[in-house]
């Protein structure tokens, strides 16, 4: 029978400290010092109480040893991480949320010490230093870590989620931002932009992206044999059945996002112009980079390519041996625009044709829900009247628009950066 004992005296509090004793599974003895929270027993009758709930839990088989809540959240997080099953960049980005957010605040402590008021405060002060997007990556990387501490009988309940049980605190919408999203004629103005600065490639990249709706891992994974572009009995198709992914130093061509490979049904004028680019080089690849390599998507292309192609670039004249270059008007309206709002661009033409959305939702690589996912089909037709709205929307756009100004004027530009000296070093 649980029984409380005299432990020592705390010279902080100026109190006797207690523990209680109880029964293990095993028929052995444990004892617990601390209740939930992590407060000391200072009393025998709330040591002998807790105790006794523990023998309760043994004889209900849900016990949970509180010693086994001891391990800190770095001895469990290293056992984690090599449990999980996800995909290269979902790892390597798990592990960089652990390392750089999680870690260092709540390596040191106990999972079993965890509280969701401290998980709370720790949450606020988070979302305080960095955005809300990838506030929400690493709260969620914790949540799913307590959440298998709690399937391993480290700790009761987890922390994180519990404090999300109930509306609590100062109102947040849940609405989701709206995104920004170009017209068929928008998007021919960035395309013509990207075709000044880098050429066919990019001109491609920019309107396959819009007609086809797939990513730019997708793009940069599919090779020449994947291009079906003379069928006049089913319509010319791009196959996107793998994405390309930059892992360990090295491309890496891996399963589509959520095993959504599929054939797309293209414009004809998409059709002739990706039979242009491929004629115009060899390679085994649809789309390159500029030099004819692995197309790779980084943070140099989003500065130097992406961002003046859609905000436009003041013209330079030859600057210390570096040639003189052109300006580009920035698109107006689409202020913001990422690459894949491209993607959800698509998406709002094809709404705005009145397809159905089975072979919408099929486009865009998504599986419809419940009975509507069972028994609605996409057939050829459907795909044919898509490639044909989307014909029309690109001849659509090739005309000018006269009543009102589709360019920005060109953007300042930036001051020569200065070069630092032995005299005017900081």
């Amino acid at each position: 029978m649980a029984y409380g004992e005299k432990r020592g005296w705390d010279k902080r509090a100026r109190k006797w400290r207690y523990r209680g004793r109880y029964k293990l599974p095993d028929g052995s003895w444990g004892s617990v010092a601390k209740d939930d929270n992590g407060q000391p027993f200072y009393t025998e009758r709330s040591a002998r109480e807790y105790a006794h709930g523990l023998e309760v839990d043994v004889r209900r088989k849900s016990f949970i040893n509180p010693r086994d809540g001891r391990v800190t959240v770095t001895e469990w997080a290293a056992g984690w991480i090599e449990s999980i099953d996800v995909g290269p960049l979902s790892e390597v980005e798990y592990r960089r949320r652990l390392k750089n957010k999680i870690l260092p605040h709540w390596g040191s402590v106990a999972v079993g010490d965890i509280s969701p008021a401290a998980v709370a405060s720790w949450e606020k002060a988070l979302r305080a230093k960095i955005s809300k997007n990838y506030a929400d990556g690493v709260v969620g990387v914790f949540r799913t870590l307590m959440d298998d501490a709690v399937s391993e009988g480290l700790r009761r309940d987890n922390p994180v989620a519990a404090r999300k049980s109930g509306r609590r605190g100062r109102f947040t919408s849940q609405r989701p931002q709206p995104k920004v999203i170009a017209t068929p004629r928008q998007t021919l103005l960035i395309a013509r932009n990207a075709l000044k600065m880098r050429g066919l490639n990019e001109y491609a990249i920019v309107l396959t992206s819009a007609y086809t709706g797939l990513r730019i891992g997708e793009l940069a994974a599919v090779h020449r044999d994947q291009l079906t572009l003379k069928d006049k009995e089913r319509g010319p198709r791009i196959h996107a059945i793998q994405q390309s992914q930059y892992v360990g130093g090295q491309f890496t061509e891996i399963e589509p996002k959520y095993d959504s490979g599929r054939g797309l049904i293209i414009p004809r004028f998409l059709a002739d112009l990706l039979q242009e680019l491929m004629d115009s080089r060899p390679s085994e690849w649809v789309f390159t980079a500029p030099k004819g390599g692995r197309l790779l998507r980084g943070g140099d292309w989003y500065s130097e390519t992406w961002h003046p192609a859609v905000h436009g670039r003041a013209p330079r004249g030859t600057v210390r041996g570096a040639k003189a270059r052109g300006g580009l008007r920035p698109v107006l309206g689409v202020e913001g625009l990422t690459p894949h709002g491209l993607r959800h661009s698509q998406k709002v033409w094809l709404d705005e044709g009145g397809h159905p959305r089975v072979a919408v939702e099929a486009r865009m690589g998504h599986v419809l829900q419940g009975v509507e996912g069972v028994y609605s089909h996409v057939t050829l037709p459907m795909e044919l009247r898509i490639a044909d709205q989307l014909q029309g929307l690109w001849e659509d756009s090739l005309r000018p628009v006269v009543d009102r100004r589709e360019y920005g004027p060109f953007p300042p530009l930036a001051p020569p950066r200065r070069k630092r000296s032995p005299k005017n070093l900081p």
